[in-house]
């Protein structure tokens, strides 16, 4: 299907895209001020359990501030270019990620090529002759990665540290001097974590759980959300991916491989966009807030093409069983041991 039809699923939108900047700055000033204030109580609070009960807060707060960057990379927090950049940089720094490489492995791999196996770079599965080649550390990730705590682990490690830390060769070469100007912020915003934390001279023992309260125990949480989130927002036995660029297309990379699913909607406060990510992805200058609404309409234009579930324990337990390997001929999910799982998946035609 053409590249339209999904831009077709845009035209209804457009008056949800705007979004006052004074509205903007406040959701961002009120999500830093959360985060800055849930930091320095967790450090130096008097109580054990006051700081343990913040330090579990920072986790939520460090992805609540990610999904604010998040809409400002894709020009939808604020009106204007320089704010959208300024405000997406420092919304990023909690998470340890530089700006200008998750744009461009976010925007330009992953939204424009969503499940296309040779140009997107999160969640992509492994066919069977991919996993057999692995030795038996490799085999063992990637049956810890498809579970649910392990959907941390594989943030932390394939997209965190290898993608937004080390990054891929062709988007150092593309970033050039950005790349390393936005890493060093990031560098330095940890220095200040540090220093804030090191302000009154603690004893090393101090400093120590200071630094495990603030930082790495909620960075944990973080890479475990975010993991188990877009796992659960791409990979369906429904959810088809797809080998080659003559067989994938815009519209079913954006409608069909992204699934709409319905969430409580406390739990969209703790994950983000959870309930919302499939309305996203057919436009993503709609910022989260007016989100809800555009699903709504969505739906009510592509429903034969979209993918739906509600969230419930049982179906997250169901989708991590199912979806292991995939076999990019038959377009059908497998388990490790080759056995097919789900249904052959044709894309919309």
């Amino acid at each position: 299907m053409a590249r339209s039809a999904s831009l077709d699923l845009r035209e209804p939108l457009a008056d949800l895209k705007h979004q006052p900047a004074s509205w903007a700055a406040f959701l961002s000033m009120r999500t830093g001020l959360g985060y800055w204030a849930c930091f320095v109580g967790a450090a130096y609070a008097d109580e054990p359990w006051l700081r343990l009960g913040l330090s579990a807060l920072l986790g939520p707060f460090i992805a609540l501030s990610f999904r604010m960057g998040h809409d400002c990379g894709h020009g939808a927090h604020f009106p204007g270019p320089r704010l959208n950049r300024l405000f997406g940089v420092l919304s990023h720094l909690p998470a340890y990620h530089p700006f200008s490489v998750w744009i461009a492995s976010h925007n330009l791999s992953h939204h424009a090529f969503t499940n296309l196996k040779t140009r997107d770079y999160i969640w992509i599965p492994l066919s069977k002759a991919e996993y057999d080649r692995l030795g038996p550390v490799g085999r063992l990730m990637q049956r810890l990665y498809r579970t649910t705590l392990g959907a941390g682990v594989y943030y932390l490690y394939e997209i965190w540290w290898r993608q937004m830390v080390v990054g891929r060769r062709q988007v150092r070469r593309k970033l050039g001097r950005a790349y390393g100007r936005d890493l060093a912020v990031v560098l330095g915003f940890f220095v200040l974590q540090l220093g804030v934390l090191a302000a009154d001279g603690p004893a090393p023992g101090t400093f120590a759980l200071r630094v495990m309260l603030t930082i790495v125990l909620p960075f944990l949480v973080f890479n475990w959300m975010v993991g188990f989130v877009s796992f659960l927002n791409h990979t369906h036995p429904d959810v088809p991916w797809f080998q080659d660029r003559e067989a994938w297309s815009f519209y079913a990379g954006q409608v069909n491989c992204t699934v709409h699913m319905r969430v409580p909607p406390w739990l969209i406060f703790f994950i983000t966009d959870l309930g919302l990510h499939g309305a996203h992805h057919i436009d993503p200058q709609v910022p989260v807030g007016t989100l809800d609404e555009a699903e709504k309409d969505i739906l009510s234009q592509a429903e034969e093409h979209i993918v739906q579930e509600t969230w419930s324990p049982r179906l997250q337990a169901d989708i991590m069983r199912r979806c292991k390997l995939y076999d990019y001929d038959r377009r059908r999910w497998l388990d490790f041991d080759g056995r097919p799982t789900g249904p052959e998946v044709l894309a919309p035609s």
